[in-house]
Formats: C-alpha cells, structure tokens, sequence
C-alpha cells in the first residue's frame, strides 16, 4: 500500500472532521442528538446503496421514539438499534457505560479448532516468532510450513517474518492460517503480503465518502503490493480463511488474490472492507462508521466477505475424529501440487 494513498485518505477523513467540529454545536438534548447522528450518517456511509438501506425510512420510523425526557440509557438504546441497521462491524455507538455493536450471525460452523490443530498437525513444540506462530512438519514426505497469525492488531515486525519465511524457505509450500482472525492495523497486511508478492500488483481500489450524496464518491485510489523483506516466498501457499475473519483480514484475502501462487481455502470471511471513521455526538458520545469502499481490479465489491477459492467446512464427526478438513485440502494442494 502506498504511503501517499492513506496520507490522502487520512487528509480527507481529517478535513471532514473539522467541517462537523467547525458547524455550531447544537443542543444536548436527545431529538438534537438523534438529528445530529442520522444526518452525519446519512451524508457520510459508504454503503445504503450496496446494502439496499432507505435512510429515509429508517428516520420516519425512529424518530417518533426520541423525545427529551427519556434517560440516557433509553437514547443509547433506539440510536444503537438504528444504526444496527447498517448491519456493519465497523459500526459503534460509545457511551461511557456501553458499546453498541452489530452482532454478525452465520449459518457456517466455526471452522477452526486450535487445540485439534496442536494435536494433530503442528504439534505443541511450534516457534512463536514475535505474533507469528510457525512450524514445519512433514505430509506426502514433503515438509509442509505452517504459519498461524491470530490478530492484525498484533504488531509484526519485519525482522519476525524475515526470519520465519527464511525458516520456512525450504518447504513445498505454506499453509498462512488466519482463520478467526477479528482485524486490525492494516499496516501489517503490507508487512506480512509483501514477503508473498511475486511482482508489483495492484490489489485492490478504494473511494471515499467526499460529499452529502449517498453516491458522492473521490475517484479510486490505486493500492498496489510489491515483493519487500530479506525473503520471499513464491511457491505455493494457501490462505486459511473462516467467517470470523473481518476487516484487515479481509483487506488482506482480497490483496493475496492478485498472486497466483495462493489460494484462499476455508469458508468466506466476514468481510468489512470499508475504512471507518470516528465522530462525536453533542453529548460526548463517540460513534464511528465506515466512509469507504473497496473494490478488487476487477471491480468486484466483497464488504459482506471475501469468498473463498477453494470452500471447505469442517464436519463435526471428523472434527471429533481429530480431522481438520481445511488443513487437509490445504496439504493436499501443497503435497500434489508443482
């Protein structure tokens, strides 16, 4: 990801806050909150047309429940509900006594068992290279890498995967499992990318809420990955993916898509590829929502996840059996593969 590109996104995203901080402030009281909540909303979201939401009609149909000599709890409530609408993850309401948050539910099992994965695939002995779990172990009698990355949030340090791709370097292949990985700094997706990158790709484009229609867009911004680190892994690697892989984790899926040399295996992540942004009601209160989308090259929009290439799900009777099918289509496609 190129530097200039979220200097000019975070640019943006700075300027439309001090529009909202430069206005008059308004009453805190709870019709004035409300008011302030459902237009920034309405002019700033990314996605009503996407997800097929009528603003309009959400507002008809809240604002009778606001009235000024409700608590405070009861505010909190219906503005958490209405924007629950979104059904977003990167939509929050932040008072100091609650969080509000969309709850994602999915008809997929959870696709993930770590403690099978310790006693039947990687064993209990596996290196911890700063966030990074990795190990080697052998199938097919070829050695197989393995690499378990739990949370963007978890800072990756050059030197770490440097050294874990260098240790890896003599495998057939790599298994890069993210599965149930909840997000993060979207720093670390170039960090860890990178050391898969063949050539100079573009990965993906984003847009930017830059005005109050709900198409009001800034002409898309390129994002490109090119090979970086002391080591590069080329052969091939499959990427693990389950629906509770959200948004760097899905950021990260679509970019690995521009390299031929992986393969997304597992179920479709839970998506979230809008960029959020943070604002404050007159009372205090701190809420964010996304204000960008992300499309692949080929202009294809996956804010309700990233599907996979290849989609597998774990069976509960084999999963009792000690049997991850994720990882044993992910060592079959190494071990019979070039």
């Amino acid at each position: 990801m190129k530097k200039t590109i979220w200097l000019v996104f975070l640019v943006l995203l700075i300027t439309s806050c001090e529009k909202i901080l430069l206005e008059e402030e308004p009453a805190d009281t709870p019709i004035s909150n409300f008011e302030h909540l459902w237009k920034t909303v309405d002019e700033k979201y990314s996605f009503f047309e996407y997800k097929n939401i009528n603003w309009d009609e959400v507002y008809v149909k809240t604002r009778p429940r606001i009235h000024n000599d409700m608590t405070q709890y009861e505010l909190f409530q219906v503005l958490g509900e209405m924007l629950n609408i979104l059904k977003d993850g990167h939509v929050n309401l932040t008072a100091p006594f609650d969080i509000s948050r969309y709850q994602f539910t999915y008809n997929a099992p959870e696709n993930f068992n770590w403690r099978l994965l310790k006693d039947n695939y990687i064993g209990w002995d596996y290196r911890i290279t700063g966030s990074l779990i990795n190990t080697t172990f052998q199938r097919g009698g070829y050695p197989i890498g393995y690499i378990y990355y739990g949370s963007f949030s978890n800072f990756v340090e050059s030197a770490d995967i440097d050294f874990v791709i260098g240790a890896l370097y003599h495998t057939k292949g790599i298994i890069l499992d993210m599965r149930s990985n909840g997000g993060g700094s979207v720093n670390n997706i170039y960090k860890i990318g990178s050391r898969f990158a063949d050539k100079k790709r573009e990965v993906y484009e984003s847009i930017l809420k830059d005005g109050p229609g709900h198409e009001d867009f800034t002409e898309p911004a390129v994002v490109e990955m090119e090979p970086a680190g002391a080591h590069r892994y080329n052969k091939t690697v499959i990427l693990l993916t389950n629906r509770g892989c959200f948004s760097a984790t899905s950021f990260f899926a679509t970019a690995m898509k521009a390299f031929p040399h992986v393969i997304q295996v597992g179920d479709t992540t839970g998506g979230g590829l809008g960029s959020p942004a943070g604002f404050e009601l007159p009372n205090g209160w701190g809420y964010r929502f996304s204000v960008s989308r992300t499309f692949t090259p080929d202009g294809e929009n996956w804010e309700n996840g990233v599907p996979p290439d290849i989609t597998v799900w774990m069976d509960p009777a084999e999963e009792s059996a000690g049997v991850d099918a994720i990882m044993e289509k992910a060592i079959e496609l190494i071990v019979l593969g070039d």
